[in-house]
């Protein structure tokens, strides 16, 4: 499942390249102590697709994986990083969709950042891995999880069926389903909002929100504010963000992660492990720049510290 995930950096270690690296690793938490220095610079130097050689290859080469070397030498939030870096993006995509599931009450927040946004392939990988480490199906966990339109809308993420072909598909028909489904009528009709916005060709579906506005003079956003309430308005939102500009919403929820009193941390790490391959980073950290006015670097500096801000920045390649 290497080409899990939205693409970025492809090159492959060789294999001498790996076993140097989880020597460095190996070297960095031997003995009494740990060298932070050395285990940030290979944890958060190399791209996923790398990283995934160097588990694997720890594995084979010390007899235990990489992850519980790590969680026996770390703490704190740079301990959770660390660790959540010694997993494939698969691995820790499922294992935050479990925690958001599992704990008390539900992680709404997570259960949207993770499944918005993704292509079918991404949410096949996601189903099979889920079941095969959990045993249940991410679906049914999900049912028992949460309730009414909420729930459909999560359904609808997690089976994967959003039309991607490039086949033309009438704008118009859609601009006037969403209209009478909201604005054009008492009440909203949810599942039409639902079934258009899970199952659209993304590039046809900016070209709908384009045209609602230019006919009805409102944003797409603007209409699910006064439409929606809760979870589903806050999950409906971030789909329209991301269908819009995917590298402004990612953006977004990296401003979100440390925006107000305290930072979210485990949300801030989730974005950091996920988003870190240097192709799919520099496009966000543009977004970010424009968006508020400062560097993502200048923003994670001054919201965290220590091994955990040095392993934050070295990951979006900001040493």
């Amino acid at each position: 499942m290497d080409n899990f995930g939205i693409g970025g950096t492809s090159r492959l270690l060789s294999p001498d390249e790996v076993t140097k690296a989880c020597a460095d690793l190996r070297d960095a938490m031997k003995g009494l102590g740990t060298n932070e220095a050395q285990l940030i610079g290979v944890l958060g130097t190399y791209p996923p697709i790398q990283m995934n050689q160097i588990v694997k290859g720890y594995k084979s080469h010390y007899g235990k994986s990489l992850e519980s070397a790590v969680r026996s030498e770390t703490s704190g939030n740079f301990g959770k990083l660390c660790v959540a870096l010694s997993k494939s993006i698969l691995e820790y995509d499922v294992y935050c969709l479990h925690e958001a599931i599992a704990g008390l009450g539900t992680d709404e927040d997570c259960l949207i950042e993770i499944l918005v946004g993704r292509t079918n392939h991404d949410i096949e990988a996601i189903n099979r891995a889920y079941q095969e480490k959990y045993r249940k199906t991410l679906e049914k966990d999900i049912k028992g999880d949460t309730s009414g339109y909420f729930r459909a809308l999560l359904v609808a993420l997690v089976q994967g069926n959003r039309d991607e072909t490039n086949a033309q598909r009438d704008v118009k028909s859609d601009v006037e389903a969403l209209y009478r489904a909201g604005e054009g009528r008492l009440g909203t009709d949810e599942s039409a909002f639902i079934s258009v916005l899970c199952g659209r060709p993304e590039a046809h579906l900016r070209q709908v929100f384009a045209q609602y506005q230019q006919r009805y003079g409102h944003t797409m956003e603007r209409v699910i504010k006064s439409e929606f309430s809760g979870d589903l308005k806050k999950a409906l939102i971030n789909l329209v963000k991301s269908i819009t500009n995917r590298n402004e919403f990612i953006a977004e929820q990296f401003e979100d992660s440390m925006k107000g009193m305290g930072t979210k941390d485990d949300k801030l790490i989730r974005l950091t492990v996920r988003y870190r391959d240097p192709m799919i980073i520099a496009p966000i950290k543009e977004a970010y720049k424009t968006m508020y006015g400062k560097s993502l670097k200048k923003r994670i500096e001054g919201d965290t510290s220590g091994d955990y801000r040095r392993l934050l920045l070295t990951c979006i390649g900001e040493k």
